[in-house]
């Protein structure tokens, strides 16, 4: 059940920063009110893979509280750049082991370079989420897919709502491809859907 995962630490000090990268600390505070999770404020988790108290479900509620402080456009915007400020994070935080797998890959074709990227994504975010999340590949398109995303649980929604994951991929992507690619949420569980699906689209 979702509402029994417990996260990993550097996942979860990942979203928090990534928040207060785009809104500041105050920003950030004011989120965490909303999302009734004031014990975060000023207090992020280590970066490690133990797992604390952060519930899976902590991200859909700080998600939620974006999109009631700045509406639907304003908290698309935010999540874009907040996934993006995640990607960054972990890359940064992974750089030794990045570099060496630039070196290795950039011979291989493009496409064979974004299937290996996203299968070590896929890798960590089910290591530190709980995402049961899943490259698949059909046609000239790649999915990501996930059946329990952090992002909507317990959301109900006409529209996609899990924007913060378009970020993360276009920021993780975007060393391979040059930011090329095209990313959309084309199935969201807030709708009904039984996953998360996000078709990529390679450009040449």
């Amino acid at each position: 059940m979702s509402s029994e995962i417990r996260v990993a630490n550097k996942a979860f000090r990942a979203f928090l920063l990534g928040i207060e990268d785009v809104l500041g600390k105050h920003g950030v505070e004011a989120v965490l009110h909303r999302a009734n999770l004031p014990q975060y404020i000023g207090n992020y988790p280590p970066s490690t893979m133990e797992r604390g108290e952060h519930s899976i479900r902590y991200f859909s509620r700080i998600a939620r509280a974006m999109y009631d402080i700045y509406g639907g456009r304003g908290a698309r915007a935010i999540m874009q750049r907040v996934g993006r400020s995640q990607a960054e994070i972990g890359l940064q935080e992974n750089a030794a082991l990045v570099a060496l797998a630039r070196l290795g890959m950039k011979l291989l074709p493009l496409r064979q370079q974004v299937k290996i990227a996203l299968e070590a994504a896929v890798k960590a975010i089910n290591e530190q989420i709980g995402s049961e999340a899943e490259i698949i590949e059909e046609g000239e398109f790649f999915y990501y897919q996930a059946r329990n995303c952090s992002y909507c649980i317990d959301w109900q929604s006409d529209t996609p709502v899990c924007f913060a994951v378009i970020g993360f991929l276009h920021r993780l992507l975007q060393n391979i491809t040059g930011g090329t690619e095209k990313i959309e949420e084309v199935m969201c569980r807030a709708k009904g859907d039984a996953v998360c699906r996000y078709r990529i689209t390679l450009n040449p």
